[in-house]
């Protein structure tokens, strides 16, 4: 790689990080060249956010030396290594979402005209920096109101504009479409031909594959393996990850599919999905696919009750739902996994169990006294289920992994015994292992006569899971795939209207 005779622009040689009871890095070696994009992966937990946390300045005692360009660095602060060239794009954005877009992208270099802000400089300072990746906005709307996926542009917007020469990006795609994924790689391919250096943290194999120089792993705080992408398979990354086959991925078992459950008619509303009508059965997983701005979760959150129809109406077991109704959509057996667990799923700041009891209060009520204890036991029982780690109801659901937080999220509905589950976006962001949980208590649903609505822009998991897909385009559905007729490159070219409509709906 001619890249590489730049040199090294990032060297930590033998660092260690230990928290009280474990060692969360142990004695790693990591080293990324100028202009190379190298791939960190590894289960949550393996060590790799704590490895890059120590590179941003956020541990001041960690052990073993970092180097920068050749030189030693002392990184104990977010400021020193911010000054050394260092940008950190992290999955939780770090956006204040009551103010502008340019207050965020320009915090703490807003230009100024005497003691004034210069507002015309700032605000074309803004737009050049959105303009970098693919954004068209308004820069002085908040970011409270764009979406998650324009927020996670304007974050990655805001790091650029600091002028890094190590940029590390943390699931940088979690909440970005296909095409906005592909925009991303392309400024990616910007970077590295600035000579940048590009660590690349995703649970997203085909992106590793697509955008990476070379790939680490690690488990368990250790580094496994350091290998040229063009020498390892995917296979043999998710074995050094987790000790399994990604064959065991999208394992089916037989399940009987019955009677329709849920029947939508003309649904509307307006300005954002029109005259939806489809049925879905007792025991069956229905996939729902289609590109940003479709209108997929938008339709979500109208049979969930959050928003209210303009048109239409919805039928569970052949009785009406009051559209807009939260409430009455969740007592008559719909529960709604929001995209967006951050902000909308959980609250950070309680219990794994209290999270988990949430939907179900009523039910652990008498009068008006909740009894914790009554739901102690389903906690347990769904935390084992899940996997979620460390397993204590008790521990603040902000302190979990990302992917933890997602079982979490998954239990707190669970919990609710739903007839209809509709999933947007279950696994963004999560790893090999907790991908492979959350499919499990999937499939686990349907055998047990769940019906669900999977909203995924994983395209291999909507093929995997799904007895049938829906395919959304601008607002309506405009065909309807078997099984049997699901492939990866069939979905994406139906998304993108290169089929023809056919088929249900």
């Amino acid at each position: 790689m001619e890249e590489r005779e730049i040199g090294l622009a990032l060297e930590m040689k033998r660092v260690s990080k230990r928290f009280p009871g474990t060692i969360a890095v142990d004695d790693v070696s990591f080293e990324v060249y100028a202009g190379e994009v190298h791939a960190l992966v590894g289960e949550n937990g393996a060590g790799k956010s704590t490895l890059m946390k120590m590179l941003a300045g956020s541990f001041d005692d960690y052990t073993g030396q970092i180097c920068i360009n050749g030189k030693e660095v002392k990184l104990h602060s977010p400021t020193q290594a911010k000054k050394y060239g260092i940008g950190m794009i992290y999955q939780e954005l770090s956006l204040a979402r009551p103010i502008s877009i340019i207050e965020n992208l320009l915090a703490g270099r807003l230009p100024r005209k005497g003691p004034l802000l210069d507002k015309a400089r700032a605000r074309s300072q803004a737009k050049g920096l959105l303009a970098h990746v693919g954004l068209d906005l308004d820069p002085e709307l908040p970011i409270e109101d764009i979406s998650q996926h324009e927020a996670q542009l304007v974050e990655i917007a805001k790091v650029l504009g600091n002028g890094p020469c190590i940029l590390v990006m943390d699931e940088p795609t979690s909440a970005l479409s296909r095409e906005e994924v592909e925009r991303l790689f392309q400024i990616i391919v910007q970077l590295k031909n600035r000579g940048i250096a590009v660590v690349y943290i995703s649970h997203h194999l085909p992106e590793i594959f697509r955008i990476a120089d070379r790939v680490t792993v690690m488990r368990d705080g250790k580094k496994i393996a350091t290998k040229p992408i063009g020498e390892v398979t995917r296979e043999e990354i998710v074995q050094m990850m987790v000790g399994r086959s990604v064959k065991e991925f999208y394992k089916r078992d037989e399940r009987k599919i019955g009677e329709t459950r849920l029947k939508v008619s003309g649904l509307s509303r307006f300005g954002f999905f029109h005259d939806v009508s489809f049925e879905a059965r007792r025991g069956e997983t229905l996939g729902i696919c289609g590109l940003s701005g479709a209108g997929r979760s938008e339709l979500a959150k109208v049979l969930a009750g959050l928003d209210r129809a303009d048109e239409g109406r919805i039928e569970l077991d052949g009785a009406e739902v009051r559209s807009g109704t939260m409430a009455d959509a969740l007592s008559r057996g719909i529960a709604y996994l929001t995209e967006d667990r951050k902000h909308e799923g959980l609250a950070l700041r309680l219990t794994v169990g209290e999270n988990i009891m949430a939907p179900i209060v009523d039910r652990l009520s008498s009068g008006s006294v909740f009894s914790k204890a009554k739901g102690a036991p389903l906690a347990a029982e769904l935390i084992g289920e899940l996997d979620i780690y460390p397993p204590d109801p008790e521990r603040t659901v902000g302190n979990l992994s990302g992917g933890n937080q997602q079982k979490v999220l998954l239990a707190k509905w669970l919990a609710s015994k739903p007839k209809v589950l509709i999933l947007d976006e279950p696994t963004r962001g999560v790893d090999i292992g907790a991908k492979m949980t959350i499919h499990s208590s999937i499939e686990k649903l349907a055998r047990e006569g769940c019906t669900v609505l999977l909203i995924s822009s994983d395209l291999p998991e909507l093929v995997g899971l799904s007895d049938r897909v829906m395919i959304m385009r601008k607002g309506h559905f405009t065909r309807e795939m078997g099984f049997g007729e699901c492939s990866e490159e069939s979905l994406l070219l139906a998304a993108n209207g290169a089929l023809g409509a056919e088929g249900g709906a």
